[in-house]
């Protein structure tokens, strides 16, 4: 029987990694791979004894203890596991594509406020480079970017950070979907507003930020008869990351992690 100590949740103070290819069980040995590898032992510069949270990545943490610490291997010991508490919202975040950096921002910031999925949408106002292979390596940069913010706010759960995705496919998921759409034309509907109605225990909100340019009027059109519910921030024009943000911490507030009551067992 593990005692109330062992049963507590991640420590702030511990360091953190995830270990997503293996199933994660008290007694266990892992070992880091190369990156984490580089990360503990010339960052961290952890030595035999420390104490440590390993995560699975879909949830799952254990507490742990360095036993190996090498240049070229980190093994840790896994000795219990810890309590984690679900979400009680599941919200993803559909993000039109802005120019420069911005999103590497917007992953960061998503996986800190609960996100559990980030889904890059091409529009007609979005400028985005489609080649490839510069996406594929973008895809992997903001993937990278998804692990190290959920490690350093100790989430067990990665968050997905899908390929680019055409606004056609996304019509669809928004007719399955409870979606909540921040347009500067609405006038009637403030967030805070519609964030009053009731939410039922696991269910799925998507959050639709559009382009610096603003949806047109073609999208928004097919977005709400696909029925979406469009809403707006306040009398200000907020920039693309700006408005992601400030929403999901509405929701989060409302609805989830940040109400004090979003969490269930």
């Amino acid at each position: 029987m593990l005692s109330a100590e062992d049963s507590k949740g991640p420590e702030k103070d511990m360091p953190f990694f995830f270990k997503e290819d293996e199933k994660l069980f008290a007694g266990g040995k892992i070992v880091l791979s190369n990156d984490d590898i580089n990360h503990a032992y010339r960052v961290l510069r952890l030595k035999c004894g420390r104490k440590v949270t390993v995560a699975d990545g879909r949830g799952e943490a254990f507490s742990g203890e360095v036993t190996v610490a090498r240049p070229d291997k980190v093994e840790i010991v896994l000795r219990c596991p810890l309590t984690i508490a679900k979400p009680f919202l599941k919200l993803s975040l559909l993000q039109s594509l802005p120019k420069s950096g911005k999103f590497d921002l917007i992953v960061r910031q998503a996986v800190e406020l609960g996100v559990q999925s980030i889904v890059p949408v091409i529009m007609e106002r979005s400028i985005p480079n489609r080649k490839n292979r510069q996406e594929e390596k973008r895809v992997r940069r903001w993937r990278n970017i998804a692990r190290s913010a959920a490690a350093q706010c100790r989430r067990p759960d990665l968050p997905s950070v899908e390929m680019p995705r055409d606004f056609a496919s996304i019509v669809k998921q928004v007719e399955q979907f409870k979606t909540i759409i921040p347009w500067e034309n609405e006038k009637n509907l403030a967030l805070a507003d519609a964030l009053q109605k009731p939410l039922s225990e696991g269910e799925k909100v998507l959050l639709y930020i559009g382009p610096e340019g603003g949806f047109s009027d073609a999208e928004i059109e097919a977005l709400v008869e696909a029925g979406a519910e469009t809403v707006h921030l306040g009398s200000r024009i907020l920039r693309t990351e700006t408005a992601a943000i400030t929403a999901m911490v509405m929701i989060q507030t409302a609805w989830g992690d940040l109400s004090g009551k979003g969490f269930s067992s």
